[in-house]
């Protein structure tokens, strides 16, 4: 399995966005339609408690595929962050690094050569992403990128890690554990937020449809 990274969404970030919309997108739903039943109930309006019932089911059912998503997630990040995969993608930066100082012995793109802003390609750009935003280094220190990942290689120099946004301080904390120590955290939030929001509406659809039965059946409450 290689690591695919595509128009630079290094931990497909734009899904965990979607997973959260819908999330914050049912809730918002859910505070509004409040109003709605409010004033349902005050009115003793039928069609409109049934509207609100509706409407709840639609929210449980938006909440249902954003749970599915936040697990299918969470499962390929997981497969991302294994070490083979980490290693693979840590060696193929180091690979390109000696690419560019060869081009620059041979005084082609010089000016590349020299740079020390990060390369274009994916796999410089996942880590230098990864390791600012998760403050980590390597797979699982620092070390990897100095022991050149367990290949033939030297290594990187300081200023081609810190390039990477690898710095001394986070010298220990690999971004393997951090990343899954990131996704568990989210999963936990994502799980307690989603089965809160989901108790919340089962009981408010009853309630309504309770009061829209109710209404629709004064015999059956009649003293």
């Amino acid at each position: 399995m290689s690591l695919e990274i595509q128009d630079n969404d290094f931990l497909e970030l734009k899904r965990l966005d979607m997973v959260f919309g819908l999330f914050v997108a049912a809730a918002c739903l859910l505070v509004l339609t409040f109003l709605l039943v409010t004033y349902a109930t005050i009115k003793k309006s039928r069609f409109l408690l049934w509207v609100y019932c509706a409407v709840i089911a639609l929210c449980i059912v938006v909440q249902l595929i954003a749970g599915l998503l936040s697990f299918n997630y969470a499962d390929q990040i997981n497969q991302l962050a294994s070490d083979e995969i980490l290693y693979e993608s840590l060696g193929k930066v180091i690979d390109r690094s000696y690419f560019l100082i060869l081009m620059r012995k041979f005084k082609l793109f010089y000016r590349m050569g020299r740079s020390t802003k990060v390369p274009n390609d994916d796999e410089s750009q996942f880590w230098s992403h990864t390791q600012q935003t998760l403050s980590c280094c390597g797979v699982f220190s620092l070390a990897d990128w100095k022991n050149g990942a367990s290949r033939n290689l030297a290594g990187l120099t300081d200023t081609q890690i810190t390039s990477l946004n690898c710095y001394q301080a986070n010298a220990n904390k690999g971004c393997e554990k951090e990343m899954r120590s990131r996704i568990n955290t989210d999963a936990q939030y994502l799980g307690a937020a989603s089965m809160a929001v989901l108790v919340v509406e089962i009981v408010a659809s009853f309630l309504a449809g309770y009061r829209a039965y109710a209404l629709a059946h004064p015999e059956d409450y009649a003293m």
